[in-house]
């Protein structure tokens, strides 16, 4: 039977004694009808997860007493995302799919032919939004740190995100030369575990957009012939890298 989790975002040692209240008390509580006795994992974000048992309802929340801990496996590669802000639901889905599929750190930032556009006061809202959903991922997938999704920024200021000696790919559907599995198993690139992987938003980059990108070090690649929607491509995107490099379908690491 797979054991319950739950984010609580303190820090957190064998022994301790805390308490799960707002969201995370009613999804104990309502949800999942746990009682006293019963066991559950929590995680705080850290990369270590922490076996708990329920001590008792209080009227603010649950009691809970930490067991035990131990380390979460780390990732083999670390990955950025940066995706150009695409409609909200899409954008919430591919917070969700990022999450899942291991992305360190994610990046929105506008495009020239991002359709969604609103004021700056409310970047900070969308941020936490999204922050949120990257916790409510992991908690369902079992990852026991969280991605950070950062500040809104254009598509100039995302440029600056590029690593010196990681990969910097910018996806393209008019790219022509270079496929992204071709760039991956190019020998010089066998040794590099840090990826910054830009995906477009629903009408494409613009031709300025992708050369300024060449101008500061990333490659243009391809995901193939078909055209796919935005959120499916920043999936495929981050599936792509995680098989080439073996982190995903290894059964050590996960299902």
């Amino acid at each position: 039977m797979t054991i319950p989790r739950i984010y609580l975002p303190r820090p957190l040692e064998t022994g301790d004694a805390c308490t799960a209240a707002g969201d995370q008390a009613r999804y104990l509580r309502t949800v999942l009808r746990m009682r006293a006795g019963d066991p559950l994992v929590v995680f705080n974000g850290s990369g270590w997860e922490y076996d708990a048992v329920i001590r008792q309802r209080l009227e603010g929340g649950i009691s809970l007493e930490i067991t035990g801990k131990r380390p979460a496996p780390a990732d083999a590669i670390d990955i950025t995302l940066c995706q150009a802000i695409p409609k909200a639901e899409k954008m919430e889905a591919i917070i969700r799919h990022a999450t899942e599929l291991g992305a360190g750190r994610i990046i929105p930032f506008f495009a020239k032919r991002s359709v969604p556009r609103w004021p700056v006061e409310k970047s900070p809202q969308k941020r936490a939004r999204w922050q949120k959903i990257a916790v409510e991922a992991c908690r369902q997938c079992s990852r026991a740190d969280i991605p950070e999704i950062g500040g809104i920024v254009t598509f100039e200021e995302m440029l600056l995100s590029s690593r010196p000696g990681g990969l910097n790919l910018i996806f393209w559907e008019e790219e022509s030369a270079k496929g992204v599995r071709g760039v991956l198993q190019d020998p010089r690139q066998a040794g590099i575990k840090s990826f910054l992987l830009v995906v477009g938003p629903e009408g494409g980059f613009e031709k300025g957009e992708i050369d300024r990108a060449l101008q500061a070090g990333f490659l243009s690649v391809s995901l193939g012939k078909r055209v796919l929607r935005v959120d499916t491509a920043a999936a495929v995107v981050l599936a792509v890298i995680q098989y080439e490099r073996g982190a995903l379908g290894d059964t050590e690491r996960g299902g």
